[in-house]
């Protein structure tokens, strides 16, 4: 959620959003989601961005890992998400190699790299951007995990936006675990400093 209103100053759509050229409705941004492990390695993912009560996107994603080295201490693998946007009518496919290393019992980096294209629909001057999340984390107690998040999103010959967000992890207890951050965005002409929040449930 943006911690000011300043986005709606910017033009008409979501440009920070998580669904870029949806209708800035000023609201609090969700997203529900259920992944469901289908095997060793494999799974499968359904996710509905929401503003306030408005469902913008139906979003399915499906994830592999290729395997772990050098002692388990490395991890990778892949995902691949498509999407369609209510408003504009519009597909897109988000394509990402993902990467994590842990330095010692204290500190990991986590990584996402790849593109997101819009394939199809309405809208005009459909975008491809580079995206790319970086992400450090350093346990501070059995329960409670510090991090920043970077996120860098380019658009090829567009606009290039990054976020930076400090965050805390919690483990409630075996099965729930809320996460939090603080941080700003920043977008070729503004900034918006907005926080973030998730809440797991493992079954």
């Amino acid at each position: 959620m943006p911690l000011r209103r300043q986005s709606g100053r910017v033009n008409e759509t979501d440009s920070l959003g998580l669904v870029r050229r949806s209708p800035d409705r000023q609201g609090l941004e969700r997203a529900p989601e259920i992944e469901y492990a289908v095997c060793d390695g494999v799974a499968m993912e359904l996710e509905i961005p929401m503003e306030n009560a408005y469902l913008e996107v139906y979003k399915a994603e499906g994830q592999i890992t290729f395997g772990t080295g050098l002692n388990h201490r490395f991890i990778h693998g892949a995902q691949a998400i498509v999407q369609y946007d209510r408003d504009p009518k519009l597909w897109t496919t988000p394509l990402l190699y993902l990467a994590g290393f842990r330095f010692d019992e204290i500190w990991s980096v986590f990584g996402m790299f790849g593109s997101r294209a819009e394939v199809g629909g309405s809208a005009p001057n459909k975008t491809i951007e580079v995206l790319s999340n970086i992400s450090l984390f350093a346990v501070v107690t059995d329960r409670t995990v510090a991090g920043i998040e970077t996120y860098l999103g380019q658009a090829i010959g567009g606009n290039t936006e990054l976020l930076v967000m400090p965050q805390l992890h919690y483990e409630i207890d075996r099965y729930w675990m809320i996460q939090a951050g603080i941080g700003a965005r920043i977008s070729t002409g503004f900034t918006l400093h907005e926080a973030g929040f998730r809440i797991i449930r493992e079954f």
